[in-house]
């Protein structure tokens, strides 16, 4: 059986875990307390240099970082679709993982610590010289998330994929940390969307405000 090792209150770790459940494939969920530092010691750290999860493990097979994680996961239930079978699809796929990689999780991530993790896990008041640049970051690429929402169901179309797990994974704070996304009713309406597939609502069953 597959295992993930995951810390389930983070997006990364519960967009995989809803991929998942999704697709059907079976997975052992191994938790690791990424606020008592599990993620440091030496057996973790010998699965994932890095010192991040989440992990997969299939057999001897270990890999690490929650995108490609999505993109094996989906690879084994081909006939979900999630994972485009054609050149094309699987570019514009990849487009918005390295978008949410580089642009827009980096940006939602900065208000989601500042007001919610760091008061999770003890670590103090928020910066306010941090909030100010998540709330300037958060609407720049909020923009680009909307206007190319407009016509379309899913990110890739008329079909959901990986991309709209990736992508929509920040959202689950959204609330939480205040994002500055008023007026952006396509990227509201497509999360409203995402939010409501019941692998999704699983993953992300703890408050969201």
């Amino acid at each position: 059986m597959i295992r993930l090792h995951v810390f389930p209150p983070s997006p990364r770790a519960a967009k995989v875990i809803a991929l998942a459940d999704h697709v059907g494939v079976d997975v052992e969920l191994c938790p690791i307390d990424l606020f008592k530092g599990e993620q440091h010691g030496p057996a973790f750290a010998s699965l994932n240099p890095n010192e991040r999860m989440p992990v997969l493990e299939d057999g001897d097979f270990v890999l690490w970082e929650s995108n490609a994680i999505l993109q094996y996961l989906a690879s084994r239930r081909p006939a979900s679709r999630l994972w485009p079978s054609d050149p094309r699809g699987q570019a514009d796929v990849l487009r918005w993982l390295s978008w949410e990689a580089a642009h827009w999780s980096p940006a939602c991530g900065i208000l989601a610590f500042e007001r919610v993790v760091k008061k999770l896990s003890g670590q103090g008041p928020p910066d306010e010289a941090q909030v100010t640049r998540g709330e300037q970051e958060i609407p720049r690429w909020g923009r680009v998330l909307d206007g190319w929402l407009k016509g379309r169901r899913w990110l890739v179309g008329d079909d959901l994929t990986i991309a709209d797990f990736a992508v929509g994974a920040p959202m689950v704070f959204a609330d939480a940390a205040r994002y500055p996304l008023i007026g952006f009713s396509e990227l509201s309406r497509w999360y409203d969307a995402l939010a409501s597939i019941p692998a999704w609502k699983k993953a992300f069953g703890f408050p969201r405000t």
